[in-house]
């Protein structure tokens, strides 16, 4: 049996006001409190970066080249806004190329993009005060703020000072939901090398575009095709072409001794890839009579940003010897491991001054010798 046991029939104590008070005081401390926790997450959660949905990407080597094109869906639940400040890339890599002396040893890559300084940015992979040492590569970013790659894309701002009065305004504002398009473009910055042979590498990407980010490896460490030069030679001024003669017709190139000027002819210059095995393909024809002879001359050329000049160890020059009858030329040979570009040179021979005869050249073309796949 219990000591004290309650009496249910005794009448209960009310409380005093002071302490209905202290209830109240300690209630409206948790409920402030509480508040306060919900609104830091709330903040926390708007400070959040929104991450960006890969709806596709294409990555495809360009030359030396890469090009990168995102479709970007955003699926945050507010509109994303950003200002120029607010639109920065970075990517980075250990980049190679077996191909290149240079470049067997991977070397980092580190390129940022800031909206406000514009939308490109350049590193310096290789540092030399050599042209044909020194390697760099650059970034360019494009965004458009729809899924149209046909629409002009956003233009990035001019540095601008901001201020209360004038805050920076911004260049891109997408709606939950939609999709919009991203190219990164990656470009091989090499006197020699740069427009043939791309840097291999897997690249880390961040972009950041107001509070949305999208993050990204994308692999790199193949080549996907054999870059070569996509010039040609064009045809030669109508002047210079004689529609008698031809094998592909309507007419052909025309050299005469007896017109000044028009006793030779040359082809302008073509860039050509380095180190590779070439096919020269022509036909001529000496009229009878022709004085001299007619040669043909190949000549190689290294250009950088401070030194152009021919390379004379890689010239070539060859005799047309067969008169009277359309004759078929095919040479093989290699551009120079320096030659940038190549020009081609037909000329009469005249040694005692006749100028007697003519010559006619028809169907040259000049086009590398690989096994491999090349150029899409």
């Amino acid at each position: 049996m219990a000591l004290f046991s309650p009496n249910p029939h005794a009448p209960r104590r009310r409380s005093t006001a002071s302490e209905q008070s202290r209830w109240l005081a300690a209630l409206t401390a948790i409920a402030v409190v509480a508040a306060s926790c919900l609104s830091v997450r709330a903040r926390a959660a708007a400070l959040e970066p929104v991450t960006l949905v890969v709806v596709e990407r294409s990555i495809v080597q360009d030359q030396g080249g890469w090009q990168v094109d995102y479709r970007l869906r955003h699926e945050g639940p507010t509109e994303i806004v950003a200002a120029p400040a607010e639109i920065q890339a970075k990517l980075e890599g250990w980049v190679s190329n077996s191909r290149i002396a240079n470049h067997a040893v991977p070397r980092l890559s580190s390129l940022s993009i800031l909206g406000q300084a514009g939308w490109s940015s350049t590193s310096e992979v290789i540092a030399s005060a050599d042209d044909h040492q020194r390697c760099r590569e650059r970034l360019v970013l494009q965004i458009w703020a729809n899924d149209e790659l046909d629409s002009p894309p956003i233009t990035a701002a001019k540095p601008a000072v901001e201020s209360s009065e004038h805050p920076a305004q911004p260049l891109l504002s997408l709606a939950p939901g939609a999709v919009m398009r991203v190219r990164l473009r990656l470009e091989h910055l090499h006197a020699l090398y740069g427009d043939y042979d791309p840097l291999l590498s897997q690249r880390t990407v961040e972009l950041h575009l107001g509070s949305a980010v999208l993050r990204d490896l994308i692999p790199m460490e193949r080549e996907q095709y054999l870059a070569l030069p996509k010039a040609t030679w064009p045809a030669p001024p109508e002047d210079r072409r004689d529609t008698r003669h031809f094998i592909s017709g309507p007419d052909s190139l025309h050299l005469e001794a007896h017109v000044p000027g028009n006793e030779h002819y040359k082809f302008a210059e073509r860039p050509v890839r380095y180190a590779t095995k070439m096919r020269l393909k022509y036909w001529y024809l000496i009229a009878s009579g022709t004085d001299g002879g007619c040669r043909v001359r190949i000549t190689q050329y290294k250009e950088t940003p401070t030194v152009y000049k021919p390379l004379y160890d890689a010239a070539q020059e060859e005799c047309m010897t067969k008169v009277g009858r359309w004759t078929k030329v095919e040479r093989i040979f290699h551009t120079d491991r320096e030659a940038t570009s190549l020009a081609l040179e037909f000329r009469l021979t005249d040694p005692n001054n006749t100028r007697i005869g003519e010559v006619w050249i028809d169907d040259v073309s000049l086009e590398p010798v690989l096994a491999g796949p090349t150029g899409p």
